[in-house]
């Protein structure tokens, strides 16, 4: 990403296999343009990444505001779990046949969609998830490389 970056081109993400499914149903909830989102932090406020960082590289953007939609981590996770009782082709809707054994209902999916939808001020966020569509070379204002157990 930084060499992309660093050569004056936008980068924007590969699409995921493992998490296809559950990357679409952001980018359609969110209404983005891209093939897949690009996830960050934003700076003074607790960050989670659920151990998994794909980078020693820490960069530090300055993102026109009109670019970022804003997820709250806790609600994505769950989402991310609901996905695996939705029909196959329908991420808005419940498989019953498959979701019996749980206690996950409809209503829970579709508050979790209502809540990624919803856009609120970063403070209003517990653990606010930054969700791009690309990320522009202008963007960039610093990097560090830093090793993986800071996060």
């Amino acid at each position: 990403m930084l060499n992309i970056l660093k050569s004056g081109k936008v980068y924007r993400a590969y699409k995921s296999i493992s998490f296809a499914k559950e990357y679409q149903a952001l980018i359609d909830i969110l209404e983005l343009s891209c093939k897949c989102p690009v996830f960050g932090c934003l700076k003074y406020h607790k960050k989670y990444s659920g151990g998994c960082v794909s980078s020693s590289v820490l960069l530090t953007l300055n993102v026109p505001k009109q670019c970022i939609k804003l997820t709250e981590y806790k609600v994505w996770a769950d989402f991310m779990y609901y996905l695996k009782y939705t029909m196959d082709n329908d991420y808005t809707k419940i498989a019953f046949s498959i979701a019996a054994d749980t206690e996950l209902t409809q209503k829970h999916l579709d508050k979790a969609i209502t809540e990624l939808k919803t856009q609120k001020r970063p403070w209003q966020y517990e653990v606010p998830q930054v969700i791009l569509e690309e990320i522009r070379p202008e963007w960039l204002v610093k990097y560090e490389f830093t090793k993986k157990e800071k996060w």
